[in-house]
């Protein structure tokens, strides 16, 4: 799981960097009450203890959870996925290793597992949860927002769609959500709109099968079939 492992790395680095912070300014006041270094030192190490014990902490369970989140990716995307184990499977890391990155992935992927299996209104509730809990997570939080795009499509919410696959868009860039607003936005007579990012698809996806169908929209719109001129009255 490449995500897990430089998202891991990345919550390491920025952990450490705090805790050079952290003893930087505390040495910075020892300098100027040297007569309570002793006790500065003190908290130095203590911080400094703490801080490298919560990153191996972290470290350790993002090890135990990466392989447990990579079975049950294998039980939701097999030949013949079976999505009520991998439902289970995702939840246990949830909830065991909720503070790692795995945690967040698995949250996600317990969202999917319900929307395969046409739950969709607690599908929903899980996203949300994700959005509540793993919001920092930019890329994941872009995932989970195409996926709430596609919820509201199917539960007739076409306006909060429209919202979810625009925030999708900003954290991913173009891509499977550009395509359902372009979709949207010509289902509703929004012609500028839909020919913007259909525009978009092709500039930005030469050479997928969206950016060709994109191509055809762009020209479909850009050129609206003639009107027949109206008969003249005998």
């Amino acid at each position: 799981m490449p995500t897990i492992k430089k998202r891991g790395y990345a919550a390491k680095n920025q952990s450490e960097q705090q805790i050079v912070t952290i003893s930087h300014n505390i040495s910075d006041f020892a300098a100027a009450h040297k007569k309570n270094f002793t006790i500065v030192a003190v908290v130095i190490a203590a911080v400094l203890i703490l801080g490298g014990g919560y990153s191996l902490m972290r470290s350790m369970q993002e090890q135990k959870a990466a392989p447990l989140v990579a079975q049950a990716f294998e039980s939701f995307s097999s030949a013949n996925p079976d999505y009520a184990k991998a439902l289970e499977q995702f939840r246990t890391v949830q909830k065991q290793y909720s503070s790692t990155t795995s945690g967040a992935i698995a949250q996600y992927y317990v969202g999917n597992c319900l929307m395969s299996l046409g739950k969709n209104d607690e599908a929903l509730k899980e996203y949300q949860t994700f959005v509540s809990k793993y919001g920092s997570d930019k890329f994941l939080l872009g995932l989970v927002s195409e996926r709430m795009g596609y919820l509201d499509l199917a539960l007739g919410k076409q306006t909060d769609a429209i919202k979810a696959f625009e925030q999708s868009e900003s954290l991913l860039g173009p891509g499977a959500a550009t395509m359902e607003l372009a979709k949207l936005y010509e289902a509703s007579g929004n012609s500028a709109e839909a020919q913007k990012k259909y525009k978009l698809i092709a500039d930005k996806l030469a050479g997928t099968t969206w950016a060709m169908e994109a191509t055809g929209k762009v020209q479909q719109i850009a050129s609206p079939p003639a009107v027949a001129p109206a008969k003249a009255a005998k």
